[in-house]
């Protein structure tokens, strides 16, 4: 089940028996905080599990002020690891091979070749990427890389009503004051006399105060002044969604509550999915719930890849050399 922050910010004062209270800033603060921690380390077990997120960039303009001019650029914000880069030239898109040591980095760079050279090769480091042959003119770089998910903070936004329209992306407001900030959360018709009410579907984009646009198109029948909402929700697997709760409590009830009963109670949850299961070992495939099991479940969508640790010039890549590149 999808779960918004609101929806758990709500379920977690349920569950320590303060059900209604919207004015605690520092209750508010403590859960941000616990779910922040928590949803981080969930991320990290489960790696790079629907984390993929592509990005352009422009050579030459783009480049960062590293030495020598336009062979270095920096990350997208929130990159963890670099899946995959290209260079579009003309009609064409030409992928990079990743570098994995400088030796082999500075080899490159020893070669000598005409300025119309077609990129190959791309080096991470720390902070930065660089590319080679160094572009000599302005191409469009695309990206793919995993990304690690900032904080949930948001509350839900339900204010006025919408419009939905079998066969349309588009969502048109009623009384709505939609922002640009509400691209990339989540939306979902919640009048139950709606077909397709309770599905979500991510916003693409931002249009005006009233209206906005869906990844995907509206399927069910045309709907008018119904009830909505829109959210911040987890990038994790549904079902691990509430696992984000009962780390939420075994934190509260270790460090305010000083309640290790219920502390364990939780925190067993979170990692087995029994709360008489004090067990901890990942990999352990007779556990199959808790965030134990969901790493289980998704174990091949891992951050593991083959590095060539002897790249070779690409002989496609290697023939335009002697002539321009438009």
């Amino acid at each position: 089940m999808r779960l918004t922050y609101t929806n758990l910010y709500n379920q977690f004062l349920r569950n320590i028996n303060q059900s209604g209270v919207t004015t605690d800033t520092s209750l508010n603060s403590t859960f941000n905080f616990y779910l922040g921690t928590r949803y981080q380390l969930m991320l990290a077990k489960l790696k790079n599990f629907k984390t993929e997120l592509s990005t352009t960039f422009t050579t030459v303009t783009d480049a960062n002020s590293s030495t020598p001019a336009s062979q270095y650029y920096n990350y997208p914000l929130g990159e963890i690891s670099i899946d995959g880069i290209f260079i579009t030239i003309g009609s064409v898109n030409y992928p990079l091979q990743v570098i994995d040591s400088i030796f082999n980095w500075e080899n490159l760079n020893a070669i000598q070749l005409q300025a119309s050279a077609v990129p190959q090769f791309f080096f991470p480091r720390r902070d930065d990427f660089g590319i080679w042959p160094i572009p000599q003119s302005t191409y469009t770089g695309t990206i793919s890389y995993h990304y690690r998910d900032r904080n949930l903070s948001v509350a839900d936004y339900s204010t006025g009503t919408v419009t939905v329209t079998n066969g349309s992306a588009t969502v048109t407001g009623s009384g709505t004051t939609f922002t640009p900030a509400m691209v990339g959360r989540w939306f979902c018709v919640t009048d139950t006399t709606v077909a397709g009410q309770g599905l979500w579907f991510r916003i693409s984009a931002y249009t005006s105060a009233t209206s906005i646009t869906l990844y995907q198109k509206w399927t069910s029948a045309t709907a008018s002044g119904v009830a909505y909402n829109i959210g911040e929700t987890p990038e994790l697997p549904e079902e691990g969604h509430v696992l984000l709760l009962d780390g939420v409590l075994a934190d509260y009830y270790t460090f305010i509550r000083k309640d290790m009963t219920n502390a364990q109670h939780h925190e067993n949850i979170f990692w087995t999915g029994d709360p008489g299961n004090d067990s901890r070992q990942e990999g352990n495939t007779n556990i199959a719930g808790g965030l134990i099991g969901l790493v289980n479940r998704y174990a091949d969508r891992d951050d593991t890849r083959i590095i060539k640790r002897n790249p070779k010039l690409n002989p496609i890549s290697y023939k335009p050399w002697g002539s321009s590149i438009s």
